[in-house]
C-alpha cells in the first residue's frame, strides 16, 4: 500500500500526517471535499447577500424573532412570508417535501440525496428542477416575486 502525506491546519499550528491510500480515501479525502463545498457555498451565498437559514430553522426561530421585531411592520412580513412559506411546502407531495427539505434546506447534494434513498442522480435533479417550478409557481400566485 501506499502512502500519503497530507498536511491539516488549525489556527497556527500544522500537522503532517502520513496516512496510508486506503485511510485517505474513506476519511480524509470526504471530509476535504465536504469542507470545500461548504466553503463555496458560504461564499456563494455571501455574494449574493444571503445568509445560511434553512426552512426548519427559520421556522424555530420565529417565536425568537417575535421577541426582538423591531417594529410591527418586520414582524408582519416575516410572519406573512413565514405562512407563505409553510403554504407552499404543504402544496408539495410528501416524497416532493422531503426532497425540498434535504437539497434546498439541509444544503444536502443530490448525489447524497440519491445514494441515501437508493434512486438514480438524474432522476432526482430532475425531479429537484419540477419541484423548483412548482414553488416558483406558487409564489408567484401568493404575489410574491421569485
Amino acid at each position: 500500500m501506499s502512502d500519503r502525506k497530507i498536511t491539516v491546519r488549525s489556527g497556527n499550528e500544522e500537522f503532517t500526517l502520513d496516512v496510508t491510500e486506503e485511510e485517505y480515501q474513506r476519511y480524509y479525502r470526504p471530509w476535504w471535499q465536504m469542507k470545500k463545498r461548504e466553503q463555496r457555498n458560504r461564499e456563494a451565498m455571501e455574494l449574493n447577500g444571503y445568509t445560511e437559514e434553512s426552512y426548519e430553522e427559520w421556522k424555530e426561530n420565529d417565536m425568537r424573532s417575535e421577541l426582538f421585531a423591531e417594529s410591527m411592520e418586520e414582524l408582519a412580513e416575516r410572519k406573512m412570508l413565514l405562512n407563505v412559506l409553510r403554504d407552499a411546502m404543504d402544496s408539495l407531495m410528501p416524497e416532493e417535501r422531503e426532497l425540498a427539505m434535504k437539497v434546498f434546506g439541509e444544503e444536502m447534494s443530490i448525489c447524497e440525496f440519491a445514494k441515501s434513498k437508493g434512486e438514480n442522480r438524474r432522476t432526482l435533479a430532475f425531479r429537484k428542477n419540477k419541484v423548483m417550478e412548482k414553488l416558483r409557481h406558487f409564489f408567484r400566485e401568493q404575489g410574491i416575486d421569485v
